[in-house]
Formats: C-alpha cells, sequence, structure tokens
C-alpha cells in the first residue's frame, strides 16, 4: 500500500477485507506519519482505545458526530502529528547533540567534571557534589563512582582552600585558573574552573590536569641544582675548616695533658669541663663536614672483609652514651666478620646510634641486633624515646629537613644514600611516645656465604 499527499487517514474498523485491531495495524504500518481517526461503533469503544494506545490520533463513534466535529477533530488530529513530529525531531536532534557532547566529554584526556556547591549557613562552602565526570575523571584523581557523591564524603581530608575556590567562582560567576597541591589524594593540580548556568543552583564547571610528576621532576631539579652547589661548597669549606679543627684538636691535646698535671682543685676541674665542651664542639663540627660531603660527593663503595663485630665495640665505645641509656647489641656470630665499605656502614651506624641517643633525652634504652634471615643481613637500631610524629615520617630522609634545636638534616639523610650504595634499604616504624626501630636490609655476599657455612661446621661441632 503506497500513501502520498495524505494528510490524515478516517478509518472504520470494520471493512470487509480487514477486522477489527488488523485493521489500523496495516494502515499506521503503511504511514506512520499520518494521523490515523478510528470511527467505531458503540459496542466497539474498548477496541478504539486501544488503537489509540497503538497510535491513532483519537477515534469518533459513528451516529455522534457532525460535519463540524469531524472537521475539528481531524484538524486537530493533523495538528498534534505535526507537533508530535517536530517534538520527536527536536529529540533526535538533541540526542544526536548530546551524543556528540558526550563523545568530546569523555575524548579528552584532563578530568572534568561539574559539581554543585553547598554553603552553611554563614556562606561558607563546605562541600560540593558531583553532578557529572567524565571517563579521564577517577585516573585523574584516584576517586571511584564519584558521581552523585559529595567530595567531603570521598575525601574527607580535603583541603578547605579547594572549597573556598570554588565557591568564589559560583558566588561571583568568574572563571579562574591555578595550580595546587591537593594532599588528600597526594596531587598536584593545573585547575580551570567557571560557572555553569544561572540560578539558585550554583554549580562550577572544572576542568583539571595531574601535574604531580612534572612538580616531582622540578623538584629533583631544583634539589640537585641545589645539592650540586652544596656540594661544592663542602668541598671547599670541609677542607679549609678542617686544617684549622686539626690545629684545635693538636692544642686541645696538649692542654688536656698539662690540665692533668696541675694539682686537684676546683679550678682544674672547671677548665676540664670547659676543654671537655670544646672538644665535643669539635666533633660536632667536624660531623656536620662529613654529613655534607658524604651527601654531596659520589659514592663508590670499596668492599673488603670487615670485622663488623669490632665495628660496632669501636662505635658504641666513641659514643657518648648518657647514663641513663643502657645499650644492649647483638650479632649472630655468623655476622662477626662481612664483606662491606667499613667506612660507609660505620657512618650509618653511627649515624642511626647517635640519632636513637638523641631521642632519648629523659634516658631509655638502645638496642643494636644484626641478624640473616634467608639471603638478607638485617641490621637494627631501636630507640625507647620519644618516637616520630606522621607529619614528619615522609620527611624524615630528605636533605636539610630537621626536627632539632640542633642539627643540619643531613644525617639520616646521608644514612639512606650510603644504605643504598651498599645495594641495601631503610625503612622504619615508629610510634610517638614509644619509640623507633630503624631497619637496613643487605643483600648477603660470597664472601658472607663462606663465614655462614664455617659458623655451622663450628655449631655442628
Amino acid at each position: 500500500m503506497a500513501l502520498g499527499g495524505i494528510d490524515a487517514v478516517l478509518l472504520d474498523l470494520g471493512l470487509p477485507d480487514s477486522q477489527s485491531l488488523n485493521t489500523f495495524e496495516k494502515i499506521h504500518a503503511a504511514a506512520k506519519q499520518v494521523p490515523i481517526l478510528i470511527l467505531t461503533g458503540f459496542n466497539d469503544d474498548a477496541v478504539a482505545l486501544e488503537a489509540v494506545r497503538r497510535g491513532a490520533q483519537d477515534y469518533l463513534l459513528k451516529g455522534k458526530f457532525d460535519a463540524e466535529l469531524l472537521i475539528r477533530a481531524i484538524s486537530y488530529a493533523v495538528e498534534r502529528e505535526k507537533l508530535q513530529e517536530t517534538v520527536e525531531n527536536r529529540t533526535l536532534s538533541l540526542n544526536a547533540s548530546e551524543e556528540r557532547y558526550r563523545t568530546l566529554f569523555n575524548s579528552i584526556d584532563e578530568g572534568f567534571c561539574i559539581v554543585e556547591m553547598l554553603f552553611e549557613g554563614d556562606g561558607k562552602p563546605s562541600d560540593y557534589r558531583f553532578l557529572e565526570i567524565n571517563e579521564s575523571f577517577e585516573k585523574q584523581t584516584g576517586l571511584h563512582d564519584a558521581k552523585g557523591k559529595l567530595m567531603r564524603t570521598l575525601a574527607p581530608n580535603h583541603e578547605q582552600h579547594w572549597f573556598d575556590i570554588y565557591g568564589k567562582v559560583a558566588v561571583t560567576g568568574e572563571p579562574m585558573r591555578f595550580t595546587n597541591e591537593a594532599r588528600a589524594l597526594n596531587r598536584w593540580y593545573d585547575v580551570f574552573a567557571f560557572p555553569v548556568g544561572k540560578g539558585k543552583i550554583r554549580k562550577v564547571g572544572i576542568l583539571f590536569n595531574d601535574i604531580t610528576q612534572r612538580r616531582n621532576l622540578e623538584k629533583q631539579l631544583q634539589d640537585s641544582e641545589r645539592l650540586a652547589a652544596i656540594g661544592a661548597t663542602a668541598g671547599m669549606v670541609g677542607h679549609d675548616i678542617r686544617n684549622p679543627l686539626q690545629a684545635i684538636i693538636g692544642e686541645l691535646f696538649l692542654s688536656k695533658k698539662e690540665i692533668d698535671d696541675l694539682p686537684k682543685s676546683d679550678a682544674k676541674k672547671y677548665l676540664a669541663e670547659s676543654v671537655q665542651s670544646i672538644e665535643d664542639n669539635i666533633f660536632y663540627i667536624d660531623k656536620i663536614v662529613n654529613d655534607l660531603q658524604d651527601y654531596a660527593k659520589p659514592l663508590k663503595p670499596s668492599f673488603e672483609q670487615t670485622d663488623f663485630a669490632g665495628m660496632i665495640e669501636d662505635i658504641f665505645s666513641l659514643l657518648k652514651v648518657p647514663e641513663n641509656i643502657t645499650v644492649v647489641h647483638s650479632i649472630e656470630p655468623c655476622l662477626a666478620k662481612l664483606m662491606t665499605d667499613p667506612s660507609a656502614m660505620k657512618r650509618i651506624i653511627t649515624n642511626l646510634s647517635a640519632n636513637a641517643i638523641q631521642a632519648m633525652p629523659n634516658g631509655g634504652k638502645l638496642t643494636f641486633d644484626a641478624a640473616h634471615k634467608g639471603d638478607k643481613v638485617f641490621i637494627s637500631v631501636q630507640d625507647t624515646g620519644l618516637g616520630i610524629s606522621e607529619e614528619t615520617k615522609e620527611k624524615l630522609f630528605k636533605p636539610l629537613f630537621t626536627t632539632k634545636a640542633k642539627g643540619q638534616g643531613f644525617g639520616l639523610a646521608v644514612v639512606k644514600k650510603l644504605t643504598e650504595a651498599l645495594n641495601g634499604r631503610v625503612t622504619f616504624e615508629s610510634s610517638v611516645g614509644k619509640g623507633t626501630r630503624f631497619t637496613l636490609e643487605f643483600p648477603i655476599d660470597p664472601i658472607t656465604h663462606i663465614h655462614f657455612k664455617d659458623a655451622k661446621v663450628q655449631q655442628n661441632k
């Protein structure tokens, strides 16, 4: 059946060659865009209504309409069909636009979201809800299933300055571009925020890019340049400082001999204490120079068979351990000798032990332990001191960072650098008020294996 130039169809369901709804379905299938009015008898109301549900525009009861009503019904049917066609076309156009928008929305590498700002009674921004997010959002933020959720629910520790910035954009209607850190997400972002729409619901569009890697590279470059300058300075200053230090140490040695020969008196006691204080500070200056040079210079460890047990005895005999601190050390017999760089290892243990002593101003216990497990050597230095706070832990091995009133922030940085130069790694565990345990982990070398075998033979004997 082919139809053309037809504005409307007035359909009697009771045709000789087609009955009931079959008649309507054939006509409707042949001309879907043509409005159909159903003519039905008194007993066919249910059938006529079903036809309307299936797409007919209206129905008329036979014998219950005149020419004017028929014309009006046909005119309304034609207009409704045109309106419906317009709505359908616009819907298709909107769907196409939405599809293009979604394709663009999800194709960009940057994260994008639209948020609804929430304010407290005094107008202070308190939170925001994610209304729309693109596919890059999760990769850029690490937040999962964010749509419809509040930011403070997803990241309770998100800094207030983010809410303040987006709140200002929503209130003033002025876009903002900025770079800032989101510590709760452990990331840095480059952000462009702009108002979306108007009205009581204050929406903000946020286009952002994770620049954490770039920031880290910039920071590493800055650190490298700074350390290069420190290294050059340390080399020159260290040489110039050590010459007069050696002369001072020599004079102190002679002075101490002369003081020893003096008769016992208060003056002798005070002189001895003053000379000892000068000597302590000289050794402290020497340590600063050593730390600077050890951190700044390139490291080329020289491995050799080392009397490890004897080294530990020397370290603790030279360390000034207060009387209120107990030192306990334990070394497995098979680790009495190690293949290592003795100078580097001595600096590592000395720095960790000195830190442990300083962490116990009110006294405590310092425990040194060296043991092996499998193909690893584990060396630990543990104290019962003040412990390390959570905000300090992540910065602990950074150069020039220190929590001490007297310190340059290179001691632990040197420990980390020397440990890694010896193919090892350093970790720590700490609780505020309970103390800290630093653990060094090194691979067992071939010569150490020989000592292990010797130790096992002796044990079997």
